[in-house]
């Protein structure tokens, strides 16, 4: 069975080449981001020939889709940039999958597909989104379901890990504490934050399962930012004092954000997936740190 992964340089495809990249089946993408190691191809996603004359040389199986236009203030203020960023690239690998052959999809999707009124919320809770974001991906969701192909959709919130290009969460807690710089943060925005490392080997726990389907992929910790930027400053031993809370009102957000959301994580529990508490996988962070935190230089 062949493997792809659609944008790898990034936070949560990169930790899929850290775990299969010994794998001959494993195949990794970039576009912006130059990687020069064994696997990676450059693709861009708008391009459909482009997605055509790779898929039909590597046919793959499994299309892993984390490729993304994350940044949810500028899906707020350009929201056909961020449907063509967003859908518009899923289409054309749906597109491409059906003709070449595919079986599966395996999608990233977000808790800010809720209102946020009484989070953490299951895979069968009524959505409700709030932001542009949250609508774009729910046509995503939307648009495979009506594919015809086999699909994962990982609903997940809040990732961190080690990460190239320094855009997760936990790398503005740590850089603006090591430089002695203070961080005011929401103290009102509650989610389940998860280890990359955790998110990328329970999603291939359920391939390997064959599952199907929509499944919550998330830490067991609910808490809100503030209480997210103390765990990351104690593990870093960085000085916490520096950390303040405040409402999301009091900030100056172009896209509204879900106040109490979070996922509920019982239904990959049922199956023996186990996801790391937050204080543990920065332990697991630290310990891996040379070997996690290293990446292929572009030639």
């Amino acid at each position: 069975m062949s493997f792809l992964v659609i944008g790898a340089s990034g936070l949560v495809g990169y930790e899929f080449y850290r775990q299969k990249k010994k794998e001959k089946e494993w195949h990794f993408t970039y576009n912006t981001n130059k990687m020069d190691a064994n696997g990676f191809v450059h693709l861009d996603a708008e391009n459909q020939t482009e997605i055509d004359t790779l898929f039909s040389k590597i046919k793959p199986d499994v299309a892993i889709f984390p490729a993304a236009m994350p940044n949810v203030n500028k899906c707020e203020t350009e929201p056909e940039e961020a449907e063509k960023l967003n859908l518009g690239i899923l289409k054309n690998v749906l597109e491409a999958m059906k003709k070449h052959g595919g079986r599966k999809i395996v999608f990233f999707s977000t808790d800010y597909l809720f209102d946020g009124k009484d989070g953490p919320y299951s895979e069968d809770a009524p959505v409700k989104p709030l932001n542009e974001y949250g609508r774009i991906k729910l046509k995503c969701e939307e648009a495979i379901k009506q594919s015809g192909l086999e699909y994962l959709i990982i609903r997940t919130t809040g990732i961190f890990g080690w990460e190239k290009n320094r855009k997760n969460f936990l790398y503005r807690v740590l850089d603006n504490l090591s430089q002695g710089k203070k961080l005011e943060l929401p103290d009102d925005q509650y989610a389940t934050p998860v280890y990359v490392k955790d998110l990328a080997a329970a999603t291939l726990k359920l391939l390997e399962l064959d599952k199907n389907g929509v499944y919550n992929v998330c830490g067991p910790d609910f808490l809100n930012r503030v209480e997210l930027a103390n765990l990351f400053a104690d593990a870093f031993d960085l000085d916490k004092t520096l950390i303040s809370g405040k409402k999301t009102s009091e900030f100056q957000n172009v896209a509204p954000r879900p106040l109490r959301c979070g996922l509920k994580i019982d239904k990959i529990t049922a199956l023996g997936i186990r996801m790391m508490r937050i204080k543990e996988a920065l332990v697991d962070m630290k310990k891996n740190k040379e070997k996690d935190d290293a990446y292929p230089e572009p030639g």
